[in-house]
């Protein structure tokens, strides 16, 4: 029996060591093919990066445009094209783009499939600076080239930096002239503060410092109608610093000049 006993154990030990050397196929197959996915995706990755791949064929450009064309814009476009609707940087187009003088602003995002669209905002000029550059709304100071300067535009005439101060001061002339339908064309303001204006009509105004400007423009305005309006024409201009009046200078007559102050 125990001979028959030992030959059972050989067995039985034989039978499992068959078993122990069994291959299950089905997670070999499922390792194979997670090798060819993940092969695949880092082949598709680098072809998607490839600026072949995804193109960029078009910009689409809107906006209201006055001194800047869409023409423009997409010449700009020209060397980000070779760089493929992945690739392009479109923070560096916007910036290209709000570098042209006339641009205030400009967004640019991708459109899949192979274009980027493009919004602009352009600068509206509100007056000339003496020194060179126009004045936005913002009381802003930019270049564009002269000649696209719009020569009706107000000149303004200042300290370095006071486009904003004399900007708003502008406005509130406006409002204070409106109802003699008269409009500033000349702005000036001299280092000691002093405040000086062209009219449309070509009347100089004298207005002096700011803190006694504004009521100064207002006196005039209330007067005007009563001592100076029937002889308009023949005023050169009107020096309003005077506590209780104005001093009036005439246009020349000849080689003489008259002047009546204090009226």
């Amino acid at each position: 029996m125990f001979g028959r006993d030992s030959k059972k154990r050989q067995a039985s030990r034989l039978q499992t060591r068959g078993r122990s050397l069994r291959i299950n196929p089905r997670p070999l197959a499922g390792l194979v093919m997670f090798g060819m996915v993940a092969w695949a995706l880092v082949w598709g990755g680098e072809r998607v990066l490839e600026p072949d791949f995804l193109p960029l064929r078009s910009a689409e450009v809107e906006g209201e445009f006055v001194n800047v064309t869409a023409a423009e814009i997409r010449a700009l476009m020209k060397p980000f094209a070779e760089q493929g609707f992945v690739h392009v940087d479109t923070e560096e187009v916007r910036r290209r783009i709000e570098a042209l003088p006339w641009i205030k602003s400009a967004t640019v995002f991708r459109q899949w499939p192979d274009s980027l669209r493009i919004r602009i905002r352009e600068q509206q000029a509100v007056a000339r600076w003496r020194s060179g550059g126009l004045v936005n709304p913002q009381g802003e100071l930019f270049l564009p080239p002269p000649v696209t300067y719009p020569q009706e535009l107000p000149l303004f005439a200042g300290p370095a930096r006071m486009q904003k101060v004399m900007l708003q001061r502008y406005w509130q002339m406006q409002r204070i002239l409106a109802p003699l339908n008269f409009s500033v064309t000349r702005l000036e303001l001299d280092v000691r503060g002093a405040w000086r204006l062209g009219l449309d009509s070509g009347l100089v105004l004298v207005l002096g410092r700011q803190e006694k400007s504004h009521e100064r423009l207002q006196r005039f305005v209330r007067t005007y109608n009563g001592a100076l309006a029937a002889r308009a024409e023949q005023i050169e201009q009107v020096d309003l610093r005077y506590t209780n009046g104005f001093a009036v200078r005439w246009k020349p007559v000849g080689d003489v000049s008259k002047e009546m102050n204090n009226v």
